[in-house]
């Protein structure tokens, strides 16, 4: 009995045992459930946080675009504001004139046809797998349905008198300035600090300038390299005051207002030089590298016969430039006031902003009929230019005292995980559709429809959004 009680104890004070295979397969049984519930909420999490960032992009890129081109609009100006009626006539440009054809520099609404768009045609990006999946349809100023515009923006703005009486216009034309900003230190000092004014780059000569009359009449000029003469002198302090003495062509090659009724411009003294001002030209492309839209930008008038959609490469022309990705749409529309805009068609105030959704300019709009040129046939304002004689139509660009001007941006192509998150997939008629995404409609650019079910959006598998902004032109309001 007492072997039996010492062994009995010793089996029950001895090591303990380990899991048996059941409980082992308990265990990781629980541990497999708190993985699965735990990786479920983890992607789950993950596809919303990849759901968001894609509802927000395009949004980002709209406000951004918004933004930027915000700073230009409110701040167009050619710097004439000699006539107070029409402050600034040429701050928005929709035409002018390139060695005596009429040139358009805006457009509304590309569509890719060369009867419309003179100079513009379809183009296509062919599909390059995986970052091109399908083929794009595109035209060759800008992607379809989009506008082109052109403006004044001043960044240096200077205005000199010119020295009178002054000349006819022509090639080789010599002119003489009261400048005398270098004077402090000598001759030499002054013409390099002219050079610098005039936007001089040392090879071709100045940038895009402007002549101002005493009426407001306005006329481009460019100084060529060879026009800056060294026979200026500080030490005239009048009657003259012929301190920088230039040659330059004032009337052949150079840009020159539009004048759709004919004519020859002349300018009354006192005529100024309006230095500091950069033209600069908007649109929307489609790159045919990577497929993506972009907002581009131009330092310089549009050219149709250049832009479409860039010069030849090694040509000294400049070039669009990417500003900002997934930008497919700009829309621009232009606000009259009530007066200029009296005699529209709708309500009351239903003439004061054209190109919208209700309104697009055409040969109805108000004053349009019977102008000369392409009218309004092209659907932006007209423009009369400063040797127009009659009386301006009142849709006349320099009648507008602001502009509409509306983006849309466009997320990436969302991911597996994000399209399970959201209605890509339905497929409805326009007027009943919860989707949304497809291009939306802004201004007067409707939405695209599918080839196949014309009452149906064209759907992708983007996010989209548009946003908008009213902006004043500055110098055309009271005090601006």
């Amino acid at each position: 009995m007492w072997r039996s009680s010492r062994s009995s104890e010793k089996a029950r004070c001895g090591p303990a045992r380990g899991f048996t295979l059941l409980e082992a397969m308990v265990s990781l049984l629980l541990l497999v459930i708190v993985l699965i519930v735990a990786m479920t909420m983890l992607f789950e999490m993950r596809a919303f946080a990849e759901r968001q960032q894609y509802f927000m992009l395009p949004r980002q890129a709209a406000r951004r675009a918004v933004d930027y081109l915000s700073f230009y609009f409110a701040g167009a100006s050619d710097v004439n504001y000699v006539d107070s009626t029409h402050a600034s006539p040429n701050a928005l440009i929709m035409y002018y004139n390139l060695n005596g054809t009429l040139t358009q520099a805006s457009y509304n609404n590309l569509t890719g046809n060369a009867g419309d768009e003179p100079g513009n045609g379809p183009r296509v990006i062919p599909a390059n797998p995986p970052l091109i999946p399908t083929a794009i349809a595109s035209t060759n100023f800008g992607d379809i349905g989009t506008d082109v515009i052109t403006m004044v923006a001043p960044f240096d703005p200077g205005r000199y008198l010119v020295w009178a009486p002054f000349p006819a216009l022509g090639p080789g034309v010599d002119l003489w300035f009261n400048y005398r900003v270098g004077c402090a230190v000598d001759d030499a000092t002054n013409l390099k600090a002219f050079r610098a004014a005039t936007g001089d780059d040392g090879v071709t000569g100045s940038a895009l300038l402007m002549l101002v009359d005493k009426n407001g009449s306005w006329s481009y000029v460019r100084i060529p390299e060879s026009g800056y003469q060294p026979d200026g002198l500080c030490s005239d302090l009048g009657p003259t005051f012929k301190n920088i003495h230039v040659t330059a062509d004032t009337a052949s090659t150079v840009p020159a207002p539009p004048n759709p009724g004919g004519g020859v411009l002349s300018l009354a003294d006192p005529v100024y030089l309006v230095t500091g001002l950069q033209v600069i030209s908007f649109r929307v492309l489609t790159d045919d590298v990577d497929g993506l839209p972009k907002l581009q930008q131009k330092l310089g008038l549009f050219d149709p016969a250049n832009d479409n959609p860039y010069p030849p490469v090694g040509s000294p022309l400049p070039r669009f430039t990417n500003v900002m990705e997934n930008v497919e749409d700009l829309q621009v529309a232009y606000m009259y006031s009530q007066a200029a805009a009296a005699g529209g068609a709708g309500a009351p105030d239903g003439s004061l902003v054209w190109n919208t959704a209700s309104q697009t300019i055409d040969g109805a709009a108000p004053g349009c009929a019977g102008l000369p040129g392409p009218g309004c046939a092209t659907h932006i304002p007209f423009q009369a230019g400063p040797s127009f004689t009659a009386a301006l139509p009142a849709l006349d660009i320099s009648n507008a005292i602001g502009v509409r001007v509306s983006v849309t941006g466009r997320s990436p192509l969302l991911p597996l995980a994000a399209q399970k998150l959201t209605d890509v997939d339905v497929k409805e008629p326009f007027a009943t559709t919860s989707s949304q995404h497809f291009r939306p409609v802004s201004e007067d650019h409707t939405w695209t429809p599918d080839p196949v079910h014309p009452t149906w959006p064209l759907y992708d598998q983007f996010d989209h959004y548009r946003a908008t902004a009213t902006l004043l032109l500055r110098n055309r309001i009271p005090r601006g």
